[in-house]
């Protein structure tokens, strides 16, 4: 058995990163993309499952080299009991829920490798290397301490105050340019005028945490299609902003070119991004999700979060999106993991785009908003206006966050054929018995 490593899961490691993590160790063992996208988006479910609780884990990677059965062993460990995931028996060989001699509850999953050779040293390391690369905010932790160290040790006065005038100076001029990128970000958001399309009522937000956003969201009409996109790129800040730029003007120039087969679309787009991360020696990425609506249809592809699909009553439908795309800058190559699903919206229904800013938002007890209590806001508030339905999801998250900071960018998008809209009134029962 060889011990390949562990990730520790706290809440606080994005879910794109422990899916990312997942992905590149299992095509590295199994030699075979697919089966890579599959174990990685079993476990990204299992862990976004396992965030709506306060449960801690880890997830340990073993390699079992037994002759003619090596296998991968995936061992989900933690102090709490776990539930069970029967959603991942397909995507494993064999899954077990164990409890270990330490009173440690697992859950291991069993991936065969029979048909694949054993990798050799060179892999191994690369392997090793792929689960210990620590995260973001492991890093900036690590920077601050350092930081700290170097402050405390200058002993000469004129050597520290030379320093916090260079510091003082790269402080000024990294303002700067993230002040330019903002203002590039606000200026190519869509103004309210684009939003005023016929029979259409439409409300859109975007709130970044730092100065410059990850968030990509944007509202399109050519040819009479509106085009709805939404978007979240790994980790924010300039180089997220930037990365959200090229996103922007890679989707406006596709449908400026009336390109319409959502395959083409994403893939085209992933090319042209995936090329632009790998000059830039960058390891983002994104999730992205494009709605085309026309005639009262709504096509959806790309993968991101759950799409909300929403009737004229307030009943709220969930469109998983996980088997629509992948990750755009990931790969050079998504054409086969791409597909779409084409729904009909009658008057009075509509769609909400949002992105995990929203549903993962964190109160002071570490709670998270969740995908149910956004649900519950725009049911109740569905009969009013676009924009009131934003305003009452926005100030919602911001109750539950209350003086918390925010540490992801928000973004949301509402779209709702507007034969049926009535004007933001109270529904006291007087009132809907006079209607």
């Amino acid at each position: 058995m060889i011990q390949l490593g562990s990730i520790a899961i706290n809440h606080q490691l994005p879910i794109n990163e422990i899916r990312k993590k997942a992905f590149n160790v299992v095509r590295l063992l199994a030699e075979d993309a697919i089966v890579a996208t599959r174990v990685a988006t079993a476990i990204s479910e299992m862990c976004r499952s396992l965030y709506r609780s306060p449960i801690s884990f880890s997830i340990d990677f073993e390699l079992n080299t037994a002759v003619g059965n090596s296998a991968l062993w995936l061992n989900f460990k933690s102090e709490q009991s776990l539930p069970e995931f029967n959603f991942i028996n397909p995507f494993f060989s064999k899954v077990h829920t164990l409890t270990l001699k330490n009173k440690l509850y697992c859950i291991q999953a069993i991936l065969s490798l029979r048909n694949c050779q054993l990798p050799n040293n060179d892999t191994l390391a690369q392997i090793k290397s792929i689960i210990e690369e620590k995260s973001r905010n492991e890093l900036i932790a690590e920077l601050e301490i350092k930081n700290s160290e170097l402050y405390e040790s200058l002993e000469d006065l004129k050597r520290t105050t030379l320093l916090k005038e260079h510091l003082k100076e790269q402080n000024l001029r990294m303002g700067a340019e993230l002040n330019i990128a903002r203002q590039l970000q606000q200026m190519i958001l869509p103004k309210p005028e684009e939003l005023e399309i016929e029979r259409l009522d439409i409300a859109g937000f975007m709130e970044p945490a730092d100065e410059v956003g990850g968030d990509y969201y944007d509202v399109l009409h050519t040819d009479g299609v509106v085009t709805l996109g939404i978007g979240d790129v790994t980790g924010h800040g300039l180089e997220s902003g930037i990365l959200m730029l090229m996103v922007q003007t890679a989707v406006r120039t596709l449908k400026e070119i009336r390109e319409v087969d959502p395959v083409r679309f994403l893939d085209t787009l992933n090319r042209t991004i995936y090329k632009n991360v790998q000059r830039m020696n960058s390891d983002k990425s994104l999730t992205l999700a494009i709605a085309n609506y026309a005639e009262g249809q709504i096509s959806i592809s790309g993968q991101h979060e759950e799409i909300l699909v929403i009737d004229k009553g307030g009943q709220v439908e969930r469109i998983d999106t996980i088997n629509l795309g992948f990750p755009i800058g990931l790969d050079g190559e998504i054409a086969d993991f791409i597909s779409h699903t084409t729904l009909e919206l009658q008057p009075g229904d509509g769609v909400v785009l949002y992105t995990d800013g929203i549903t993962e938002a964190k109160d002071i007890n570490k709670k998270q908003y969740g995908i149910e209590r956004l649900c519950e806001v725009i049911s109740e508030n569905w009969h009013k206006s676009a924009q009131t339905i934003k305003d009452a999801v926005i100030a919602d998250v911001r109750q539950h966050i209350g003086k918390q900071k925010v540490f992801d960018d928000i973004t949301m998008l509402v779209l709702k054929r507007e034969d049926d809209v009535l004007p933001d009134l109270p529904r006291s029962p007087a009132a809907l018995l006079n209607a």
